[in-house]
């Protein structure tokens, strides 16, 4: 993951300025260095000027272990080195030499901090090790001990913060998916239906303009009413899309049974609706439910004007205590007519399928036996309150 990825973890996570934190920090780690010094904390002999000198500075440094943690490593490690040797005190730079070594690890590219932090343990705790009195296998293995927990913790702390990073920029493609097919599904819900009675109804207007012309009249002027209407859905939904509200990009129906606008849509497209409705949606059932419901019926019967011709087609809905059972039959295609079938891109099945699915239902289409077709879906009521 790529170095401005994980700043902007690094931000996140904290719930302080960085500045500030540093300065604070700095004071902190620089006022133990000198506390250290001062009461002789781990310490062989008398303290020199240059020892807390030294010790100010190399705690000091920690300031710009944002700016130049590798810089500010080896500052801290001379300077632990130096007060080691001058006056027996390993303790007092402990801190700074770990924020240090956290901090190199912890920031910049993954293996060259590693690799860096490393070699700087590795350094600390030979020359550690060669300063001290306890021997050297014993003084090693304590120093390196010391000197690795930080960079352990600094590359725990990375590799969570990528965790993070990767969950949000994964929940967010997730997010932008769903936003797509959500306008997908609707645009399609919004134009296909139209598109396909105009389409249906121009042929028919060109097929009897000569011999009939008072068809080919009522051909286009149902062309004309369906296509103002196709106009205004696409004005509300390009309003829609443009504010800021988390709304369908189609109202919710105001009479959730009344099916009569589809049926009305799918004759004028030469396709004979029957519907019928067993029980009725319950007066607390979800928006969203009823949104499902309509929609895939519309969906269903623009497939029957675009596919099957003018193939006599039942709609029927059959409500139970939780659900709702949806089925749109339509007989064999019919062999004349004037509307000619459309190639099938299998585009609404998929969208119809989503639709039931993105209320925690399901959808099954296929051909009949008796060469119709047959589009069954099951839609949860999802009560408010429930």
């Amino acid at each position: 993951m790529s170095t401005p990825t994980r700043a902007r973890a690094t931000t996140h996570l904290g719930s302080l300025d960085p500045r500030l934190g540093d300065a604070a920090l700095t004071v902190v780690v620089t006022t133990f260095a000198v506390c250290a010094l001062a009461f002789d904390l781990d310490q062989e002999g008398s303290t020199s000027g240059r020892s807390y000198a030294v010790a100010a500075i190399a705690a000091g440094c920690v300031a710009a272990r944002r700016v130049s943690p590798p810089a500010v490593l080896a500052a801290t490690i001379a300077g632990r080195l130096f007060v080691t040797w001058d006056v027996g005190n390993d303790l007092a730079l402990f801190p700074a030499t770990a924020v240090a070594l956290y901090t190199v690890a912890r920031e910049g590219d993954r293996r060259v901090g590693l690799a860096t932090a490393s070699a700087g343990a590795v350094v600390l705790a030979v020359a550690s090790a060669l300063l001290g009195d306890d021997g050297f296998a014993i003084e090693l293995l304590a120093e390196g001990a010391q000197a690795f927990l930080p960079i352990a913790v600094g590359d725990a702390m990375r590799t969570r913060a990528d965790r993070i990073d990767e969950l949000i920029e994964t929940e967010a493609a997730a997010r932008v998916q769903a936003e797509r097919l959500r306008i997908a599904r609707d645009l399609h819900d919004v134009v296909a239906h139209g598109l396909s009675t105009i389409a249906i109804q121009s042929g028919v207007a060109a097929h009897l303009l000569d011999r009939e012309p008072g068809q080919a009249k009522e051909a286009l002027e149902i062309i004309n009413t369906t296509g103002k209407s196709s106009l205004e859905e696409l004005r509300a939904m390009v309003g829609v899309l443009r504010s800021t509200d988390d709304a369908e990009l189609r109202p919710t129906p105001t009479d959730p049974d009344d099916l009569g606008e589809f049926a009305a849509a799918a004759v004028n497209a030469g396709v004979p609706v029957t519907t019928e409705t067993t029980g009725a949606f319950p007066a607390d059932v979800s928006d969203a439910a009823v949104v499902a419901v309509h929609r895939i019926v519309r969906e269903a019967l623009t497939n029957v004007a675009r596919h099957a011709g003018s193939a006599a087609t039942t709609v029927h809905l059959d409500h139970h205590d939780d659900h709702v059972v949806v089925e749109v039959r339509n007989e064999p295609s019919s062999a004349g007519g004037s509307g000619r079938a459309v190639p099938s891109t299998g585009v609404g099945i998929v969208g119809m399928r989503e639709r039931a699915e993105s209320v925690g239902g399901r959808l099954d289409a296929g051909s009949t036996p008796d060469g119709g077709f047959r589009v069954n879906a099951v839609v949860p009521y999802y009560r408010h309150g429930t």
